[in-house]
């Protein structure tokens, strides 16, 4: 019975098999339900979504908070070491002039301003710095001047400029500091081209050449009843500007031009240029000229007995200028821009003397130290004024706020954005020749 049991549910189950495999598809309902489970993939497909991964691309983004870029400002510090003659602990100023040759009697204005750093550094410097002063001898050639210069600003790296002396010298370089932005305080000159036109970095102290020559010339036809003049000048910027503003004013008084008599500023005998101004008639001779050509050509007309009025630039007030002309000397007019070094009833003068003493116990008193002293005090107070945060252009920003500054030695000086001129009123000394000075006979005065 066994056997024949298994064969009929053997049949049975193939008979099922072969049921289950010869259905029809008609319940093609299943397949769809089937298929989907299997096309799991297919809901896969969206893992493209991953390729979206691109959305990594913000790590593109995480690339700007390369913080660095944000520290790239950090140049901002950099102008705090970057300023040319400026550390933590030093301001480096420049200077240049002669220290020898025919204007070597002006070498003192350097030797007192340095004197005068050196004080300052004493009571502690400025905003926290000391002041090394770096001067050059150009011997009042304008072709070394050049060569110096280049040196102060590209190997000596200095910060700014005070006092550098002459006028052909200063209009050697003046295009040069111009483009390199180096400010230059009180050019020892009285160039009317130091602030006309507005140069940004040029601070002018000294009176100019034209008020100067203007001042002298009213003088001498209102008060000395001039009737013909002579101009004994130096053949170069500095002389012609003197001469061409004197013949100015003759003219616009209606009084006949002047008579020119030049010299070359390497001139040593000036016998020629004495009997030139002897023959010329003239009743009154104006010098604009250095101290030592000045006092020479004194001495010549002394020697000739030719003796006018005289009359000069305050560029010709070296203390040693009496012993130099000798008597013929006597009773030239002179304008001033500074007190006079000698008047002790000045409370200023008294401090002047007294450094003088303690820092520079070997120079000579007179107009030219006192003005390297007072041309010091000036580009101090700018640099006090401007604070620890020194920069080229914040330095001229204080300078061009300066105004009615009276703590120096000068009576008063002030700059605007648009006005760089310094002093503009002066007052008239007269050489005493048998006292070896110079006395002051008018207030302080301006043209009319």
């Amino acid at each position: 019975m066994k056997p024949r049991y298994l064969i009929f549910a053997t049949t049975i189950v193939l008979v099922v098999l072969l049921a289950a495999c010869a259905a029809p598809p008609t319940p093609t309902p299943v397949p769809p339900t089937a298929v989907p489970p299997t096309a799991v993939p297919a809901t896969k497909a969206p893992e493209p979504t991953k390729a979206p991964e691109p959305t990594k691309a913000p790590a593109a983004t995480v690339a700007p908070t390369a913080v660095p870029a944000t520290k790239a400002p950090e140049p901002t510090k950099a102008p705090a070491v970057a300023v040319p003659g400026v550390t933590d602990k030093e301001i480096v100023i420049g200077s240049w002039g002669p220290q020898d040759g025919p204007a070597g009697a002006y070498g003192v204005i350097d030797r007192t301003i340095a004197a005068y750093f050196k004080m300052v550094n004493e009571q502690g410097g400025i905003n926290g710095r000391t002041v090394r002063f770096v001067y050059e001898n150009d011997s009042y050639q304008p072709a070394k001047t050049v060569a110096a210069v280049k040196k102060l600003v590209e190997e000596d790296k200095i910060f700014a400029l005070v006092a550098g002396l002459g006028t052909a010298n200063n209009l050697a370089v003046m295009d040069y500091l111009v483009q390199n932005n180096v400010p230059h305080v009180a050019p020892a000159t009285g160039s009317s081209s130091m602030a006309v036109p507005l140069k940004k970095n040029v601070y002018a102290v000294q009176i100019n050449y034209m008020t100067e020559a203007t001042l002298l010339t009213q003088y001498a036809l209102d008060q000395l009843k001039a009737k013909q003049v002579a101009v004994f000048y130096q053949n170069d910027s500095f002389g012609k500007e003197g001469f061409d503003t004197i013949n100015a004013e003759l003219k616009k008084r209606g009084v006949a031009a002047a008579t020119g008599v030049s010299y070359e500023a390497a001139d040593t005998n000036f016998s020629a240029q004495a009997l030139k101004l002897q023959t010329s008639g003239a009743d009154t001779v104006v010098l604009w000229a250095v101290p030592k050509p000045g006092a020479s050509v004194i001495a010549e007309m002394t020697k000739i007995g030719y003796q006018p009025k005289l009359l000069a630039s305050a560029v010709i007030n070296d203390p040693a200028i009496f012993q130099l002309a000798g008597p013929g000397i006597d009773g030239l007019v002179i304008p001033a821009w500074i007190p006079a070094w000698d008047d002790l009833t000045n409370p200023k003068i008294v401090e002047y003397q007294a450094f003088m003493k303690k820092y520079a116990a070997n120079e000579p008193m007179g107009g030219f130290s006192l003005s390297g002293y007072a041309e010091a005090q000036v580009i101090v107070e700018g640099l006090k004024r401007t604070g620890k945060e020194l920069t080229r252009d914040r330095f001229m920003q204080t300078m061009d706020q300066m105004k009615d500054y009276k703590d120096s030695v000068l009576p008063n000086v002030s700059y605007n954005a648009t006005d760089h001129a310094g002093i503009k009123t002066a007052y008239l000394q007269k050489a005493d020749a048998k006292g070896g000075k110079w006395v002051t006979f008018t207030d302080w005065m301006s043209v009319k």
